[in-house]
C-alpha cells in the first residue's frame, strides 16, 4: 500500500515497485552475499545480448532523488574543494549532469556560488555585468585595458554614471578611429540606433529579437534605460541548441546541489542555500548512518518541508539504509561508498567499507524491502570507485539509478585544482576531503570525519597533529573540458546499455546478464601485450 503524497512523485510513478534488477543480477549477488564475499567493478562484466536499436536511439535519463532526474545518465560531480565550484557545476548542468558545491566554503560564498549557476539560465545566458565604458573615455584608455586584460570581445556599451545606456561601441566603430584619440562619444552607435530588450527578457525571446533585427548583441534595460545586461548572438545560439539537454530546475535555472554537515549549526548554511534556490541539498558525511544525520534530515524537514530534496550518505550497507529510510522523515536519495574513492582511504584507516559493487547492492535490497512495507523507494548514488563508463554500466546493473565521481572530472579545465606538467604531460591537483591538508585548511572538511574542532577554520600546530587523516593528496590526469569527458562516458554508456538490449536505464538493469570473471578474465578484458600504449 502506498503512502499518501508518493502518487505524485515522478520516481514513484516511473518506479512503483522501485527499480528492478534481472534474475542473472540476483543470482549472482545473492550468491556472493550468502557467502559474506564483496564484489567490485573488475570482478563482474556483462554478457551481449541481441539488440534492435542503435546506441543513439538509447535514454540515459535518470533519477538523482525522488523528484531530480537528469538526462545525463545521473552524473553528479563530487562534492570535494578540488572538484566543484561554480564553474565546474556551470559546465556540467550544460551537459545534463549537476554539480554539488563542496562545503568547504563559509556559507555565504557556496550560497552566492550556487546562485550565480543557477542564474546563468535564468537570464538565458545573459552577461549580467558586461564591461562598460564612459562617454568622456578615450580610445586610448579603452586599448589599454583590453590589452590589460586580455578580453578577446570587442564591444563594450557606454553608459553614463549611473549606469544609463547612452550608445553601443563595436569593433566596426574602433576601427573609423585609424590615428585619431577620439572620445568614445565620437565614435560610439548612439542610443536610438542601438536594439535593447526589456529587463527579465530570456534567451528565447533574445534570440528572435536579435534574428528579426540581425544584430549580434542586444543590450538589457529596465524602464529608464539604465543598462542590466548584454545577450551575445553566439553564446545564445549555442546555449539554445543544446538546451535540451540542460539540467534544469522547475523554475528554468540551472540545476546545482550543496553539500552541507550534520551539525545544527549548518541549518544557518541551509538556510543561506535554499534562499539562493538550491533544491538538493547533500548531508556530506563519511558514516551516513548515525543519529546527527537522522536529526539533521529531521530539522530541515520541519522547517523546509518537501521543497529542498535530501541526499545522505556515505552509507554501504543494508543496515545503515534501514537507519536512515525508518524514520519520520526520510531522505529523498541515498548516497553509497565508503572507501572505494581513489584519494579515500577510509578503509584502511578503520578497517571499514565494502567494495562498491556489493554495497550498492546492499543498499538496493534496504530500499526494496522498505519500499515493499511502506511504499517508499529512493533512487541510489553511487559514489566513488568509478574510472570508467563501464563502471558506471555496472552501478546501473546491481541498482544503482545515479552515480558521483571526483577524480574523473577534478582532472579537467574547469575543476579549481591548479595545472602541474611533468615530464611533458599535465596533471590537476586533487585532495580528498580527508586528507591531512583539506582537514588542517577547513573546518568543513574536519566536520565530515568526525575530527574535533570542527567549530573553528584555524588550528593551532598541536590541534593540527591530533588530526587522523582519511584521504590523501595528489595528481590525476589532464582530460580537458567537461564537455569532453561527459560526452565520452555517455556515449559508453549507450553503447555499454545497448549491449544489453536496454533502451533505457529501467530496460537495461532488468535485461543485463552479469558474470563473475577471474583475474585472468580481468587481464584478458584490458589492453594487454602492448608497447606504448596510446589512448
Amino acid at each position: 500500500e502506498e503512502m499518501e503524497g508518493d502518487v505524485a512523485c515522478p520516481f514513484q510513478q516511473d518506479y512503483p515497485n522501485g527499480p528492478q534488477l534481472s534474475e542473472e543480477s540476483l543470482l549472482i549477488l545473492e550468491n556472493s552475499r550468502k557467502l559474506r564475499q564483496a564484489l567490485t567493478f573488475d570482478e563482474i562484466t556483462l554478457e551481449d545480448r541481441p539488440t534492435n536499436f542503435h546506441p543513439r536511439d538509447v535514454s540515459l535519463r535518470t533519477y538523482i532523488t525522488r523528484k531530480i532526474s537528469l538526462t545525463g545518465c545521473g552524473l553528479l560531480s563530487a562534492a570535494m574543494d578540488t572538484v566543484t565550484e561554480g564553474k565546474l557545476a556551470l559546465a556540467l548542468a550544460k551537459v545534463g549532469g549537476m554539480g554539488i558545491i563542496h562545503r568547504n566554503l563559509d556559507p555565504e560564498t557556496q550560497a552566492q556560488m550556487v546562485n550565480w549557476v543557477r542564474r546563468k539560465i535564468h537570464f538565458g545566458g545573459m552577461i549580467d555585468k558586461p564591461v562598460t565604458f564612459q562617454p568622456d573615455d578615450r580610445v586610448s584608455k579603452l586599448q589599454r585595458e583590453i590589452a590589460n586584460n586580455g578580453w578577446t570581445f570587442t564591444s563594450f556599451p557606454i553608459v553614463d554614471k549611473n549606469r544609463k545606456l547612452l550608445g553601443l561601441l563595436t569593433r566596426d566603430e574602433i576601427d573609423f578611429a585609424e590615428d585619431r584619440n577620439l572620445t568614445l562619444a565620437e565614435l560610439m552607435k548612439p542610443r536610438n540606433d542601438v536594439v535593447t530588450a526589456p529587463q527579465n527578457t530570456d534567451g528565447e525571446a533574445a534570440y528572435a529579437i536579435m534574428k528579426s533585427k540581425r544584430v549580434k548583441k542586444l543590450m538589457v534595460v529596465d524602464d529608464d534605460d539604465v543598462l542590466k545586461g548584454l545577450f551575445v548572438w553566439g553564446d545564445v545560439k549555442k546555449d539554445l541548441k543544446k538546451k535540451q539537454s540542460f539540467s534544469l530546475d522547475d523554475k528554468g535555472n540551472f540545476l546545482v546541489g550543496a553539500a552541507i554537515g550534520i551539525g545544527a549549526e549548518d541549518m544557518q548554511r541551509v538556510e543561506l542555500l535554499a534562499d539562493a534556490g538550491c533544491r538538493v541539498i547533500v548531508l556530506d558525511c563519511s558514516h551516513g548512518s548515525c543519529l546527527p544525520a537522522v536529526e539533521q534530515i529531521k530539522r530541515i524537514r520541519e522547517k523546509f518541508a518537501d521543497s529542498i530534496e535530501i541526499i545522505v550518505g556515505n552509507i554501504a550497507s543494508y543496515a545503515s539504509a534501514m537507519y536512515l529510510l525508518d524514520n519520520e522523515h526520510r531522505p529523498d536519495g541515498l548516497k553509497v561508498g565508503i572507501g572505494p574513492g581513489s584519494i579515500c582511504t577510509t578503509r584502511v584507516v578503520t578497517g571499514h567499507g565494502i567494495p562498491q559493487v556489493t554495497a550498492v547492492y546492499e543498499v538496493w535490497r534496504a530500499v526494496q524491502d522498505y519500499g515493499k512495507k511502506t511504499g517508499y523507494y529512493v533512487p541510489i548514488i553511487a559514489d566513488g570507485g568509478i574510472r570508467s563508463s563501464g563502471d558506471i554500466v555496472k552501478c546501473l546493473a546491481v541498482g544503482a539509478s545515479s552515480v558521483m565521481l571526483g577524480s574523473v572530472f577534478a582532472g579537467t579545465d574547469e575543476s579549481p585544482g591548479s595545472v602541474v606538467e611533468m615530464k611533458g604531460k599535465r596533471f590537476k591537483t586533487i585532495r580528498g576531503m580527508g586528507s591531512r591538508s583539506a582537514m588542517e585548511d577547513r573546518s568543513g572538511s574536519r566536520g565530515r570525519y568526525f575530527q574535533e574542532n570542527a567549530d573553528s577554520e584555524e588550528l593551532t600546530n598541536s590541534q593540527k597533529e591530533k588530526l587522523t587523516p582519511e584521504g590523501v593528496e595528489g595528481l590525476v590526469e589532464y582530460r580537458g573540458s567537461v564537455e569532453k569527458v561527459v560526452f565520452e562516458f555517455l556515449e559508453g554508456v549507450k553503447a555499454g546499455m545497448s549491449h544489453s538490449g536496454g533502451k533505457t536505464v529501467s530496460e537495461f538493469r532488468k535485461n543485463c546478464a552479469p558474470w563473475i570473471q577471474s583475474t585472468a578474465g580481468i587481464i584478458e578484458g584490458k589492453p594487454h601485450d602492448l608497447v606504448g600504449v596510446r589512448q
